[in-house]
């Protein structure tokens, strides 16, 4: 007990004295909150009410914790307001840099405007998503049904969890849309926003924020399909309805009829979503209409591109300070288009890998890397194998084996049409059986925390064995001191095949539920967090029977850099930093009113690992359901705290 009075004693005593001089001042000028407080009687015992507020924000608090405000938080009113203090909770933001969800490149999440509530609701989010990710078995803080207005068919979270884009209908399945919703509006929570009219069902959704021509946006791409020309008004049949099997690009849709494909991509301008957010605008009420009917239209086309051949994955991000859409062609073509007033295109084809140079390599995925100008691509084919001399009657079907290659190529000079056939950078060749649905994740990262902190690796997952095991790659960025120049002196990531790690180091089987239902398993991929869900084998509908959610770590123990980088992070604010669970994957510990819902049926699923929310959709409802790992401060409709400070009317302006 000595020891913790001789401390505190320490830090007031050099503030009592640099202090009282301008206190009998100060009580002259006011009875403010502080100047009453100074009127108390120095010869008792030394009290922190004592010290003005700016020495108790500035410097005292300056060495505490998260815990330790908050403990202050409930000890009386002065403490109470002060710990609510913006300079508090952006000096944490600080000091956890990586682990900060991302914010949009807009004026209104800049450092500068950003209010204490949203600073305190970032830090408090990063730790509570941290603490519910890691136990053997994670949970979910809270569940939240919203009323969405549109049933939603498909959908993504842009990075940091502030808008959503969903392709979305009508009940009737008449009419087709996008929608983007802002998800922590201060008055309604999840608000529709924004919503453009599209010509069928919107496919492979992609959204990113991107600068176009100075103005910071959100870029939504899409692909959407139609009958061919000769084939309209032959029949009513809706090419929407069609759907590749299981994400398998060996697997063709099989339609009645030629389709024809379409790639778009619309942006949209933040400053626009912030004007049509404006929380002094009650959502649905007639004066945020007829606000909005007074704004310019807020989608505007960038660009698309027409084929008649698949196009199936889309990306899109900023090279060389030029927003571009590049899209997979199949089965082995990459078109690169440039969305300026000029649009200029390029197209080349993917060299095969020589082993099986006779057979077709169809894209599987591909993900644009545009601080390095190169494009990492997945494909893979079947190997020709004999038949058996004898087969047995009734015996199990021959699986093939699969090659697939993970391969680097470079961007195309803009405007070259047909560049030809481009021979990778570098390849990376495996084999599997009955291998499908290859997931990667994004890692560009939206905040600025410059060159000191390690960034996140690219994660790479596939299934096998006909659904029921997941297997990771991990491509790490290049350390500073073997990256090229241009990356080593910028401290910009570098990613390369050779620093790919197989999925002979991280192969994970999914624990089935209590009934041993065989189950296949999906991901989302993240780059710390990625978020699988299994449905029974035999499910192949639009609508899925989900078991259950489980989340992935990116090592046992969280031992690989990224996930050390990201805890000693934490440990800045922290007094106590929970271990990581012994297992790669833990399989939610979710309520079973929440495991019958999801059981009876799920049409969309997003996941955002910055926020930890997990958002679905189910078949027949307009309803958007929400899964939050973290737990956040709460505010009113005014916005103000709650519960309300009482008798301080600064609280206004924090």
């Amino acid at each position: 007990m000595y020891g913790r009075f001789s401390l505190i004693s320490r830090l007031i005593s050099p503030a009592l004295s640099c202090s009282y001089p301008g206190a009998n001042e100060r009580s002259r000028i006011g009875t403010g909150t502080w100047g009453a407080r100074v009127h108390q009687d120095f010869n008792s015992l030394p009290s922190l009410s004592m010290l003005s507020d700016d020495i108790l924000v500035d410097h005292i608090f300056d060495y505490l914790m998260v815990e330790d405000i908050l403990c202050l938080r409930i000890v009386n009113k002065l403490f109470y307001n002060l710990t609510h203090h913006g300079i508090i909770w952006k000096r944490f933001l600080q000091r956890i840099g990586p682990n900060v969800p991302a914010l949009p490149p807009s004026l209104h999440y800049s450092p500068r405007f950003l209010t204490s509530f949203e600073a305190e609701r970032l830090v408090i989010r990063a730790i509570t998503v941290h603490k519910n990710w890691i136990p053997t078995n994670p949970s979910a803080a809270s569940y939240l049904p919203v009323q969405a207005h549109r049933h939603i068919l498909s959908m993504v979270v842009l990075p940091g969890g502030k808008y959503l884009v969903a392709s979305a209908c009508n009940l009737a399945k008449t009419h087709y849309s996008l929608v983007v919703y802002v998800l922590d509006h201060r008055i309604r929570g999840i608000v529709p926003l924004a919503e453009t009219p599209v010509r069928g069902k919107a496919y492979n959704v992609c959204a990113k924020y991107v600068n176009v021509e100075g103005t910071p946006s959100i870029l939504i791409g899409y692909i959407r399909r139609k009958t061919s020309k000769s084939h309209q008004g032959t029949n009513s049949i809706d090419p929407s309805i069609y759907n590749p099997y299981l994400n398998n690009p060996r697997c063709q849709i099989d339609a009645p009829m030629p389709l024809e494909y379409v790639a778009t991509c619309l942006q949209i301008s933040l400053d626009a979503l912030d004007a049509l957010g404006n929380p002094t605008l009650v959502p649905g009420s007639q004066e945020f209409f007829d606000f909005a009917a007074s704004q310019p239209p807020p989608f505007r086309l960038l660009g698309y591109l027409r084929s008649d051949s698949e196009l199936r994955n889309i990306d899109l991000g900023e090279v060389d300070g030029v927003p571009n859409m590049v899209v997979a062609k199949m089965p082995e073509t990459i078109v690169m288009k440039e969305l300026t007033f000029e649009g200029r295109i390029s197209t080349f084809k993917c060299a095969r890998e020589v082993t099986l140079s006779q057979q077709e390599q169809p894209i599987c995925n591909l993900r644009l890397l545009p601080l390095q100008e190169q494009i990492l691509v997945v494909r893979s084919t079947n190997r020709p194998q004999l038949a058996p001399a004898n087969p047995e009657p009734g015996g199990p079907p021959i699986i093939p084996d699969v090659m697939f290659t993970v391969a680097m190529f470079s961007t195309p000079e803009p405007g070259d049409g047909e560049a030809g056939e481009f021979n990778p950078l570098s390849i990376a060749s495996f084999y599997g059986k009955d291998i499908e649905d290859f997931q990667i994740s994004d890692p560009h990262v939206l905040n600025d925390h410059g060159g000191d902190f390690l960034p996140p690796p690219i994660n790479i997952f596939y299934r096998n064995e006909s659904g029921g095991r997941i297997c990771h790659m991990i491509i790490s960025p290049t350390p500073r001191e073997s990256a090229p120049e241009g990356f080593r002196s910028t401290g910009k990531p570098h990613y390369a095949i050779a620093n790919l790690k197989s999925n002979m180091m991280h192969r994970l089987s999914f624990k089935t539920d209590e009934s041993r239902t065989v189950c296949r398993t999906f991901v989302i991929p993240g780059c710390l967090r990625s978020l699988f869900y299994s449905v029974p084998r035999d499910n192949r509908s639009d609508t899925l029977s989900i078991r259950n959610f489980s989340g992935h770590l990116l090592s046992k123990r969280g031992d690989d850099a990224y996930s050390i980088m990201r805890r000693e992070m934490l440990q800045n604010i922290l007094r106590n930093v929970p271990k990581h669970r012994e297992n790669m994957l833990g399989q939610f510990n979710l309520p079973s009113y929440i495991l019958d819902h999801i059981r009876n049926g799920v049409t969309a699923i997003a996941w955002d690992e910055g926020t930890g929310r997990i958002f679905y959709s189910k078949p027949h409802e307009t309803m958007l359901h929400i899964l939050d790992m973290a737990a956040t401060p709460l505010e009113t409709i005014h916005g103000q705290r709650f519960p309300i400070p009482l008798e301080d009317e600064r609280m206004l302006d924090l």
